[in-house]
């Protein structure tokens, strides 16, 4: 079964720790623009949530260069960056707002889920994100 990355909202302090540590992770650089993950605010009920690619593959089937593809280790998407176009197809394909133009590189970005590894979930202070099933989430968050 597949792991995605699953928040805990309740939790969420609006930190922006995740988002920081992904653009560490994968820029090398410290900044919310950069991250795969984003934290989202509900302005009318003043709570944070975090968001990131919930695995639906749309972006593949709107890539019109056949640059996405899923990772068959973790099912994350995969973006051939040397194919990619900056067509911005996908991002206009993703019902979650989770996939982006890298604002410098101009190429698609979205959760790679560090390779079964995300640094997000890790590096979560107040343990909000969970790298798990969407079961095994249910489970941890039926209390």
């Amino acid at each position: 079964m597949i792991k995605r990355i699953f928040a805990d909202t309740k939790r969420c302090n609006g930190c922006r720790i995740c988002e920081l540590r992904c653009s560490f992770e994968h820029d090398r650089v410290f900044g919310t623009k950069l991250a795969r993950i984003r934290i989202m605010m509900n302005e009318e009920k003043g709570e944070y949530k975090p968001n990131t690619c919930r695995l639906c593959y749309k972006c593949i089937k709107a890539c019109p260069e056949n640059a996405i593809s899923k990772n068959e280790k973790t099912g994350a998407i995969k973006i051939g960056h040397e194919l990619c176009t900056g067509c911005g197809k996908c991002v206009e394909a993703c019902p979650f707002n989770v996939m982006f133009l890298h604002p410098i590189k101009e190429k698609a970005i979205t959760c790679d889920l560090c390779e079964g590894d995300p640094q997000c979930v890790k590096y979560c202070p107040e343990k909000v994100l969970f790298y798990t099933t969407s079961q095994e989430f249910k489970k941890l968050t039926a209390k």
